[in-house]
This record gives C-alpha cells, structure tokens and sequence, in this order.
C-alpha cells in the first residue's frame, strides 16, 4: 500500500511527468535542490531550535540564532543548488533568510503565546475506515491553548495568498483531521500559516463537513493517479524550478541548446528547423492577411460593378455571395434553447453531430466505465496525428 503525502499528490496536480521521474521511475538529477528551498529548509530548522531549546528553558539570543542559521548555511550549501533568478547570487537569500528569522523572533519573543507540544511532528491520516487510503506529513509546530489546537507552518515564499488560498489550502486542513484523530480533547483547531517575508500570519479553520468532502476528494484524487496511464507533462511558471528540465520532452531541447555558443547554436540541427519553420509560417501569416484584403477589395468590386466574374490576365475569378443561415456556436448562450427547441421538435437527431475529437479525448482519460470503451474501442483505429503549434520561447 502507497502512503501519500501532500506533496506527492500536489506534484502530480502540476506536473504527471515529474510525478512519474519523481515517485515512480525515482529518477536522481543533477540539481540537489533550488536555492528557494534550501534557504526555506535552513529557515526552518532554525525556527525549530527556538522552541526545542524552550523545552529545556533555553531561550536563544537573536544573535545565538543568527549564529546557529549561518552555521547550517555554510556546513550545508554547494553548487549544485539552482539559483533560477540569476540576477540575485546566494548571498541574496542567505539575507533574506536571517530577516525572516529576526523579524519573527521580535514578534513573538518570548514565545508564550501557546504551548509547543512538537515540532516536525510526523502525522499519519487515515482517509476512509478501511485504512486503504493513507497519508502522512509533518508539521512544522503543532501547539495548544487549553482544548484549541494550532497547526503552524513556514512559508518563506516572496507572495502573500489572499485569505481564500488558506480557506481552500488541502495541506494544514489534512494535518487536522490527524491532530482530530490523535487528540481527543482538541474541541477547535486553527491553521496557522506564518508568511515570513510580510511578517503576518493568515489564520483559517475547517468545519466537519468540509473536512468529510475533503477526505473523498483526496481519495478521488488518489484513484486518478493510481489509474494513470499516461503521465502527460504539464507546462507552467514552475517549470523554471523543476530539477526534471533536462529530460522533460518539454525543455530537453532547451536545456541542451541553451549553454551553445552562437555559431553552434545557430547551426544546431533542431534550431535551424525551429527558426525555418517560423520564418515561413510568418510569411503564410503576411499571405493570409493580405489574401483576405484582397478578397475584401474584390468583392467590393464586384458590388459596385454589378458583376460576378473578373478576369485578370490569364484567370478569371468567380465571386458569388450566397445567402445563408448561421446558428448560435457551442458556446453561445442561446445554443442551449435552440437544442432543447430542436428535441421538443424531435427534429435533434437529424442535425446532431458526433463530436470525435471530444470522445477520443474521453477514451484516453478513461473517464467512462471499462465496459462502455470495450464497445467503442471497437469502432476505433489508431492514428498518428502530428501538429505544430508556434509559441513564445520564455
């Protein structure tokens, strides 16, 4: 049995492919980490170590603190680490990290705000009775007030969510069906996100009800990944960050192009294909544009002339304009009542379409039972379809 973690599942939602290199071809990179999250790790255990010590009635200093963070930093950072931003060197984010931690320990010195049962309390969350459905995570501080409940987390991410991110965020709110499960005295629990680089902290809480419709949309969402077949990659901003590029079908080509010098790079085979390919798709865009100005024209022509026919040098043209109907399009908003105009008519069968394209999409998703695409396989055949889509480099 698979034990999930929120970060498995999270993984998958932003990219199948890099779920598959990660978690199931387990696949080693070159990149250790990125400098976000070793600046972000070494915070962390930084902040742990206040309330470690205050178990054992040590109160850091700021400067023991300062002191205990660069220590951590030069005993661990190396150049394998991913700076993506190359305009800001390590040295950026080694002080950004010693803010992060002054401005907390400021504000909540002497920290007696609550009591700290743990920190990097390792939880495991059982999703159904059965115990099919398992997942496990650890909390960065988990503290009590009398029968309250806090779950603390870290995040030293350079954006502050608004307050439907926290009211939405699966993390913290799986964490607290654990702390339900394993405190029975726990009569609320908060979720507590500190968000270091603004110094606030963003508060939410989740109902019984909520946390029941997230337990079966988590194992939902398990299901989909057990079932996948095909972990497709998913392009987004993150991509800068993924330790996976050199691999990805993606960005290979980049990553192998990217460091060439420019004689080798212009003359690399994959390149000059890209480039030729551009070059004539711009010349067919410039073709079409001018083509439709000057049918336009012609037409225009024809109008004012009262003529269908116009004969150039060696051709004629043949511009006749016919009269027809157009219908609301699948998005309109009246395509809807024209349907259900058409079935009360029982006129829609004679006029419906199939929608091909739609039912491969289906079949391949293996949204409908196993029974039903057994019959439609049967009236399907492999193709090969190839397109190129032009698009922006970054």
């Amino acid at each position: 049995m698979t034990i999930y973690s929120h970060s498995r599942l999270s993984t998958f939602e932003q990219c199948p492919l890099k779920f598959k290199y990660n978690y199931i071809d387990q696949i080693k990179t070159e990149i250790e980490q990125t400098i976000e999250a070793f600046m972000g790790e070494m915070v962390h255990k930084s902040l742990e170590k206040i309330y470690v010590d205050l178990k054992f009635r040590k109160l850091n200093s700021l400067q023991e603190l300062m002191d205990y963070f660069n220590d951590l930093w030069k005993k661990n950072y190396n150049e394998s680490i991913l700076i993506v931003r190359k305009e800001y060197s390590a040295e950026n984010y080694r002080q950004m990290g010693e803010k992060f931690i002054s401005d907390y320990y400021e504000k909540h010195t002497p920290f007696n705000q609550s009591i700290t049962l743990d920190t990097e309390k390792r939880i495991v969350i059982n999703l159904d009775k059965e115990g099919k459905y398992v997942l496990q995570g650890y909390i960065d501080r988990l503290a009590c007030k009398g029968t309250v409940y806090e779950i603390h987390d870290y995040k030293t991410s350079s954006s502050l969510p608004l307050q439907e991110y926290a009211d939405a965020d699966r993390q913290l709110a799986l964490y607290s069906i654990a702390v339900k499960q394993g405190y029975p005295d726990a009569a609320d629990i908060k979720l507590i996100w500190h968000y270091l680089a603004f110094n606030k902290e963003i508060i939410s809480k989740r109902s019984e009800e909520e946390l029941e419709n997230l337990k079966k949309e988590t194992i939902e969402l398990i299901k989909q990944i057990e079932a996948c077949k095909e972990f497709e990659p998913k392009t987004s901003a993150l991509c800068d960050w993924c330790e996976f590029r050199g691999i990805c079908p993606k960005w290979k080509h980049l990553a192998v192009t990217e460091n060439l010098p420019v004689n080798e790079y212009l003359n690399e085979d994959g390149v000059k294909l890209a480039n030729k390919y551009v070059e004539f798709n711009k010349k067919k865009t410039d073709i079409e544009d001018e083509m439709s100005k000057i049918r336009e024209a012609l037409f225009d022509y024809c109008k004012k002339n009262h003529i269908e026919v116009v004969f150039g040098s060696d051709n004629k043209l043949v511009c006749k304009t016919y009269e027809n109907f157009k219908f609301p399009g699948k998005n309109e908003l009246l395509r809807k009542h024209l349907e259900e105009a058409l079935k009360k008519l029982g006129r829609y069968d004679e006029v419906a379409e199939l929608d091909v394209f739609k039912l491969s999409r289906i079949l391949k998703s293996r949204e409908w039972p196993e029974n039903i695409r057994e019959i439609l396989m049967n009236f399907a055949r492999d193709e090969k379809v190839q397109r190129i889509y032009i698009g922006k480099k970054y």
